[in-house]
């Protein structure tokens, strides 16, 4: 596996959305055998495989300066005497402007076994002014496929907080053969980690209360019933896989994991598992959550270009996605004044979230009408996404508005340049795709992330949401997607301070193609 494909799996995936549906991924299923009704066999622990797992070794070797430890070079890691947990130091990240993410791993061998295994990883983490969030991420793989992976960002570790001890409970299949395990942070500021650990936990037959059989059955059928790639799963067989993976379970959140595994088996990488707690911030977030959100940005390039830089929104809250809707309007309506040539709109770090304010703030350059779909398998819809007079929704839904007077530009149906990247995901993605045939527009940079699939949430009775990835993308003539979407011109991303991909779509704007 290249590196490129190893940190692209760790970094998060924005998939929140609301009422009705939205965004996914494409792998195969991984062939999984276990012996379902039996103990988990004693195998060696992994915990002495991790190499300086208390970071207290230095080689300037690995790219972290700490042995055993290597990063993807994004932000700044260093071994750090002043801020430790335990022992002369820990692991130092800072974020760089201009980058998304960092993080560090290692891969480790998984001794061969015959049955499922269950595994706890932990660590302790120290965070200062975490803008979105940190943790431990864990990769598991069968060859160079993905069986399983989590970077805890559930958990919403951001903030600034002392040490605290952190930790994921999971499972593996028999036929894994390596983890990638190392820590991450998303967004900027700056963490510490110190003395993990990897232990191997015997899986105890034992009896589970009526109420979770329940639940979990009733998880695994709207999965079952509902999911795209439903036809890949060994339903009888991963069935009984989660009774026995839930023994000893007492309560509703000691069946997530349990859910989280059918819903790996699904091999999208997309749909996930909210749990109560989660849910209810979702869903009813601090009433002055809006006020720090990430707006878009924009300013008047030379030649009169108006350039606009859309992040991820992640929320379900109206009020919220109203305000960067209004946010939106309020930019435009202020590099319209200058009656520009044309517009960029550069959505390569926008990796997702809820697509509906997105839409509804870009209206006015998206221009009005329908601009896109989801498509269940055998080419049914339930609507086409739309924007209309400051509204966007699906089918006859409204879901986001703006709370201004919507803005029209003065120059109807200008040309856009699209800018999208490896970053580019989920609900950027719908984005990327509600542009697909709308005259006048044209995409650059690279490939998108692979993300253009649509979920859809059902919650379960103690309030926890699965969002299911139910269908693909489509744009407005009903052509699919539903893995990466490659720009009408691929331009590499330059390393020199340059941009060539905001350049090449200027050159296109400025030429007899664009006006």
């Amino acid at each position: 596996m290249d590196d490129e494909t190893i940190w692209q799996l760790c970094l998060p995936v924005d998939c929140l959305l609301l009422t009705l549906l939205t965004h996914l991924h494409n792998y195969a299923m991984k062939p999984f055998f276990c012996a379902l009704l039996v103990l988990l066999l004693t195998i060696p622990s992994l915990a002495q495989k991790l190499e300086g797992p208390e970071f207290e070794t230095l080689d300037t070797a690995f790219s972290t300066g700490i042995q055993g430890w290597r990063s993807n070079k994004l932000y700044e890691f260093a071994p750090d005497e002043m801020v430790k947990h335990s022992g002369q130091r820990s692991m130092r990240m800072k974020s760089i402007a201009g980058k998304q993410f960092g993080a560090f791993s290692q891969m480790v061998s998984i001794p061969p076994a015959s049955s499922l295994r269950k595994f706890r990883i932990l660590g302790w983490l120290k965070r200062d002014s975490v803008e979105r969030f940190a943790g431990i991420w864990i990769n598991v793989f069968e060859g160079k496929n993905s069986l399983f992976f989590d970077n805890m960002q559930q958990k919403q570790l951001n903030g600034t907080a002392d040490w605290q001890e952190i930790s994921t409970t999971f499972f593996v299949d028999a036929s894994a053969t390596d983890m990638q395990i190392g820590g991450l942070m998303v967004g900027s500021g700056q963490v510490w980690f110190d003395d993990f650990s990897l232990t191997e936990i015997p899986i105890i037959s034992g009896d589970l209360p009526d109420s979770l059989k329940t639940y979990l059955n009733e998880a695994a059928d709207l999965i079952q019933k509902n999911a795209l790639h439903r036809d890949l799963v060994d339903w009888p067989k991963e069935r009984e896989v989660i009774m026995l993976m839930a023994s000893g379970a007492r309560n509703y959140a000691d069946c997530y994991p349990m859910i989280r595994h059918l819903l790996s088996k699904l091999g999208d990488h997309h749909s996930f598992l909210m749990d109560a707690s989660k849910s209810e911030e979702w869903s009813n977030p601090d009433p002055e959550a809006y006020k720090k959100m990430p707006l878009t940005t924009g300013l008047t390039l030379d030649d009169n270009i108006a350039y606009l830089q859309m992040p991820s929104v992640s929320s379900g809250d109206d009020k919220t996605n109203t305000y960067f809707a209004d946010m939106l309007h309020n930019l435009i309506d202020s590099l319209d004044q200058s009656n520009p040539v044309g517009w960029i709109l550069d959505l390569r770090g926008n990796s997702g979230g809820n697509c509906w304010p997105m839409l509804a703030g870009i209206g006015p350059v998206l221009g009005e009408g329908k601009c896109g779909y989801f498509m269940e398998l055998g080419g049914k819809t339930s609507g086409a996404w739309f924007y209309k007079n400051g509204k966007s929704g699906i089918g006859k839904n409204k879901i986001t508005s703006v709370s201004r007077k919507p803005y029209k530009l003065k120059r109807k149906n200008p040309p856009v340049a699209v800018l999208t990247g490896k970053y580019t995901g989920s609900s950027g993605e719908v984005v990327t795709v509600a542009f697909r045939q709308r005259p006048n527009t044209r995409s650059f940079g690279s490939p998108t992330a692979g993300l253009s699939t649509g979920n859809q949430n059902f919650r379960l009775q103690d309030g926890a949401q699965i969002f299911l990835t139910t269908t693909v993308y489509a744009d407005r003539t009903k052509e699919t997607y539903g893995a990466q979407i490659k720009p009408d011109q691929e331009v590499q991303e330059s390393k020199d301070g340059q941009d060539p991909v905001v350049e090449a779509a200027i050159k296109w704007l400025l030429g007899s193609e664009g006006r």
